[in-house]
């Protein structure tokens, strides 16, 4: 339920690492990047601002919401004295973390451009070696490795300074960094073979004028891969589960009744507790995967520090992703603004090479170090795609908060001071800052403030006479 992290990650499970860059959960981190190269949820600007604009347009100010008896008397979120002035000082500096990296990768791309660096790599690789398969190979490696290495790293240590000092990530640095070696593994892993799959659709004459839609053809298939493989296989190569019933047998009887109430179809057996105090004092629980792959993931920070109802309502809200299809939405999304943006990248990619070309030694975006024009048109693009893509993501989330508050109706004696309770716990745990910057909340935040959040579910009770609640008939 955090304000900074993937579009896909928001709706397969909903975590909150990456609102500092990388804070802790390095495997939605993985995921992130895996998106980033793919494109696997850039949105198509024509489509994705038609969806924006209408979810914008849907969205009731809490002057318009339906109020319950006494709204005024639930206290919107709200911070001690202390923690208020920390979560200022955070409000000030992750903006410029987030910005930063982002100006960063563009600035990093063109460096290793403009000195030529990446013509002279390959140059130094092919008189190495003969094979060009090897050659491609080993330049991707390490193109990948360099953009993880010169941007991800330092800026996920800038976070995780910032994390450690106050208080959110409990992380040691070696572990830490045992995380960045294994995050930098499966980076490779994966772009790698779609590094050189690009390269290879630019030199095939079938492929060579259209190699931008052939790319999107390949990707647009792994994003439901990657939706089924990353709770069986990622997420426990940094974090360690147990069943949840092992430890809070009666936790796991209350989300069932969450559960039979949204009508979902999750048995116990794939409810599980993640060992995330090893790392974070971070609250969530959120549900990830897809048909057999789908489970219910609860922290165990959450699961010792919040109250029961405040729990109800964090996962109700998870639920709700996938009762509103919000998933289905998202692939959907995702499937049309990968041809979308590719074709874009290509375009860019193309008028940068004939721009700069000369002086960067890359006669033809075909070429090897063509391939990091290529990623210097994508940082491009998706800076300038991001609040569209924001916009989307607060559009789902905002659907989720009122589903997860009408889900606990009748589970919980006050629905309204409940949601209104975790959203403070939540800003608490992570600092949010009561009253962000408006322009950085357009511009990067994937969920509406905490502060508004609250504010709406003060205010919002279908339940009084002559409303209707929006999901749920009673």
């Amino acid at each position: 339920m955090g304000k900074r992290k993937p579009f896909l990650t928001v709706i397969v499970s909903d975590s909150r690492d990456v609102w500092i860059e990388t804070m802790t959960y390095n495997g939605n981190h993985f995921w992130r990047r895996i998106r980033n190269l793919g494109s696997f949820v850039a949105l198509g600007l024509a489509l994705a601002l038609g969806l924006a604009i209408g979810a914008c347009a849907q969205q009731p100010s809490a002057a318009e919401l339906p109020a319950g008896p006494n709204p005024s008397q639930i206290q919107p979120y709200h911070l001690p004295p202390a923690k208020l002035a920390q979560a200022i000082a955070l409000g000030r500096i992750r903006p410029l973390i987030h910005f930063g990296a982002e100006l960063w990768n563009v600035g990093a791309l063109w460096l290793l451009l403009a000195t030529g660096s990446a013509t002279r790599l390959v140059q130094w690789l092919a008189a190495k070696t003969r094979l060009r398969w090897l050659e491609s190979a080993l330049f991707s490696g390490l193109l990948a490795a360099f953009v993880f290495l010169a941007v991800d790293l330092p800026v996920g240590a800038i976070g995780h300074f910032f994390s450690l000092r106050y208080g959110i990530s409990v992380e040691t640095w070696p572990l830490w960094l045992l995380d960045q070696s294994k995050t930098l593994g499966l980076t490779l892993l994966v772009e790698i073979p779609l590094l050189m799959l690009a390269f290879y659709l630019m030199q095939w004459n079938w492929s060579r004028r259209r190699y931008w839609f052939w790319f999107a053809a390949a990707i647009v298939p792994l994003l439901l891969l990657f939706t089924f493989l990353l709770p069986p296989l990622i997420e426990p190569i940094f974090f360690d589960f147990e069943p949840l019933s092992q430890s809070h047998a009666a936790l796991a009887q209350q989300l069932e009744r969450v559960v039979a109430r949204t009508g979902t179809s999750i048995p116990p057996e794939r409810m599980f507790l993640m060992k995330a105090s090893e790392k974070s004092n971070g609250l969530n629980a959120y549900v990830s995967g897809l048909g057999a792959s789908r489970r219910i993931v609860v922290w165990d920070t959450t699961a010792d520090r919040m109250p029961t109802d405040q729990i109800l309502f964090t996962f109700a809200h998870e639920t709700g992703h996938y009762v509103l299809h919000h998933i289905a939405k998202g692939l959907t999304l995702a499937a049309f603004g990968t041809f979308a943006l590719l074709w874009a990248v290509s375009r860019l990619a193309e008028w940068l090479t004939r721009r700069f070309g000369k002086g960067w030694r890359v006669e033809t975006v075909a070429a090897l170090p063509g391939l990091t024009v290529l990623l210097l048109a994508f940082a491009l693009l998706q800076i300038a795609t991001e609040p569209v893509e924001s916009a989307t993501s607060r559009h789902f989330e905002h659907e989720a908060d009122v589903f997860g508050q009408e889900a606990i109706h009748g589970l919980v004696p006050d629905p309204q001071k409940t949601t209104v309770a975790a959203f403070d716990s939540l800003g608490e745990a992570y600092l949010d800052d009561p009253n962000p910057n408006p322009f950085v909340e357009f511009w990067s935040y994937d969920h509406p403030s905490t502060q508004s959040r609250a504010i709406f579910a003060a205010h919002y009770n279908p339940w009084v006479a002559g409303q209707k609640p929006r999901f749920f008939s009673k």
